[in-house]
């Protein structure tokens, strides 16, 4: 076993794959993380910097950075899930029994007056922070230049964002909601495509105003085709979000937009800004998205 290696916590998913026995493989390796490929589905390891979300396993590196062909964690290597313990090669091993499971904080109530105030200084906001790659200037920042995907994803990210308010008030998916977000699925480059990533926002957006019924009945018309359209890391996460479960930055400042908190969304603009080459800003998208055609829907006090 690795010594100076320490379990600081795991995500609900990441907690219930692995309570799980069965085989597991490294399905991909970065700098800062690596994703496993169990049997029952994938989690992502990292150190303290990865940050809390629903697939992952934090680790506190007492050694230093973590050093993954050190620990002997390459694509090659192969893995198990044993009684709660994750093995990977011959000396990799986390025990995961007594890990606290992390868990977003509860959302405040929303409320239209606050929803507009934090619509409005998002866009002011961010409108700068948005990288020229993926599809959230399409929402944020509509008049700057846009990359090929962005332009290509403009008419079905219109077609969302006009079905959404009717879909929200009715609590149930039209059939241009669920054809506009099926185009979106695996829509641009990367681990976790643009497309993906928006509909992650939207996904926890509806979780957050209390729309579980118009968020299921989405997911279920989407589930069949994941596989076909999207890469599988990128499904776990879109999975999970439509749990209503994403990175804690994200639950983080979904709940300073709500709770209209001017004072730190922009720290938390900043954060999003930061995540993967444009994930943290196009979730941003979705949920701007889904806020407008909340208040359009007048479903908000």
């Amino acid at each position: 076993m690795i010594s100076g290696l320490s379990v600081l916590s795991i995500g609900p998913v990441a907690a219930e794959i692995l309570s799980q026995d069965g085989e597991a493989d490294i399905a991909a390796v970065f700098e800062r993380s690596c994703y496993v490929m169990a049997t029952h589905g994938y989690v992502a390891i990292g150190g303290e910097t990865l940050g809390n979300g629903p697939l992952n396993i934090l680790l506190q590196a007492n050694l230093g950075p973590l050093d993954w062909i050190r620990l002997g964690v390459t694509r090659e290597a192969k893995g198990a899930v044993v009684n709660n313990s994750l093995t990977i090669g011959e000396h990799f091993v986390l025990r995961l029994s007594d890990v606290p499971v992390w868990q977003p904080s509860v959302l405040p109530k929303a409320k239209a007056s606050g929803l507009q105030s934090s619509v409005a200084l998002i866009r002011e906001h961010s409108a700068p922070l948005t990288p020229a790659e993926g599809l959230s200037r399409l929402v944020l920042a509509p008049n700057e230049s846009m990359d090929r995907t962005a332009r290509a994803a403009a008419p079905t990210v219109m077609q969302l964002a006009k079905a959404l308010p009717d879909a929200i008030k009715a609590q149930h998916p039209s059939a241009e909601l669920v054809r506009a977000a099926t185009l979106l699925l695996g829509l641009g480059p990367g681990l976790t495509p643009s497309g993906d990533d928006l509909l992650g926002g939207v996904f926890l957006t509806l979780s957050a105003l209390g729309c579980e019924r118009l968020r299921d009945a989405l997911w279920d018309a989407l589930a069949p085709e994941l596989d076909l359209l999207t890469v599988g890391i990128s499904g776990a996460h879109l999975a999970a979000a439509a749990d209503g479960l994403g990175a804690a930055s994200v639950h983080d400042a979904l709940a300073a937009i709500i709770a209209n908190d001017q004072a730190t969304l922009p720290g938390h603009l900043n954060i999003l800004s930061g995540i993967g080459h444009s994930s943290g800003f196009d979730t941003l998208a979705g949920i701007v998205l889904t806020l407008d055609a909340a208040l359009i829907a007048g479903i908000l006090q």
